[in-house]
């Protein structure tokens, strides 16, 4: 049978539906837009989409799709990303399977999942360790005002992203800040992980990349568009664009995916 490649909406129907939830009020406001618009399946239909999703996943990748990770992964990308259901692995535009490494989390954070990043990191081929926030960030915005109200694990994760918010230069209006915040925590995160893997780092067996998934156009490169923002501490857009890991790609690849919205931390 065929084999599609890359990650079809068939796949994305799957995944999407799956995890298909209602957000906590705090980061109700996180979608950017009026996110009461959108329809929202009952459990039933929920379940039915995520089942019909992989049926036909499997009906267009027969059994031989799956030898080659028969006996265990070889991921070269590991990415520590947001919870938020609008960032998907599809994003990359490469197959997912032994290909990509996922964690998540609010707020796309080191710490709060750190053996699973060991694990990527330590425990596999992963060459490239890309820490990707997103704009519209429900759980920037949330650790930006009070979210006391919330629940004992929220709080617990939301607390993690103080260092980031402090830093915060605190000019502009709300949503310049949130912008700049979402960009500052990926700094943040790569900071934290250039600690935790200092001696691969040196020793050229890891980078880390940290990018900013921007499906609102912040940077002004277009919706949906990939924007790397720091590769192993460099944060200075003309430096970002000279760094070796990006040799393979041309001129207008790297114009179009590296920006920044925030000065260095």
């Amino acid at each position: 049978m065929k084999k599609m490649y890359p990650v079809t909406h068939l796949v994305c129907t799957l995944v999407c539906t799956a995890m298909l939830a209602c957000a906590p009020a705090v980061f109700a406001s996180g979608g950017g837009s009026d996110a009461s618009a959108v329809p929202v399946k009952s459990a039933e239909a929920t379940l039915k989409a995520a089942v019909s999703g992989n049926d036909q996943f499997t009906a267009h990748n027969d059994s031989h799709h799956f030898d080659a990770f028969q006996a265990g992964q070889t991921p070269t990308l590991t990415v520590v990303t947001c919870s938020d259901s609008r960032v998907h692995t599809h994003l990359f535009g490469m197959e997912p399977d032994n290909n990509i490494f996922v964690i998540r989390n609010i707020g796309n954070q080191i710490k709060n999942s750190e053996g699973s990043v060991d694990y990527g990191v330590r425990h596999l081929p992963s060459k490239i360790l890309l820490i990707m926030g997103h704009s519209s960030c429900g759980a920037i915005k949330a650790a930006m005002g009070d979210y006391s109200g919330e629940t004992t694990g929220i709080k617990g994760e939301l607390d993690t992203l103080k260092p980031v918010i402090a830093a915060g230069d605190k000019t502009g209006d709300m949503n310049s800040r949130w912008n700049k915040n979402v960009e500052r925590n990926v700094d943040y995160q790569v900071k934290a992980a250039l600690d935790l893997y200092k001696e691969k780092i040196q020793a050229s067996e890891l980078t880390v990349v940290g990018a900013v998934y921007d499906f609102n156009d912040l940077y002004g490169k277009g919706r949906g568009k990939l924007v790397i923002t720091n590769i192993n501490g460099e944060t200075t857009p003309s430096k970002i664009m000279t760094h070796p890991v990006l040799k393979e790609l041309n001129r207008s690849e790297i114009v179009n995916h590296v920006g920044s919205l925030a000065p260095a931390l």
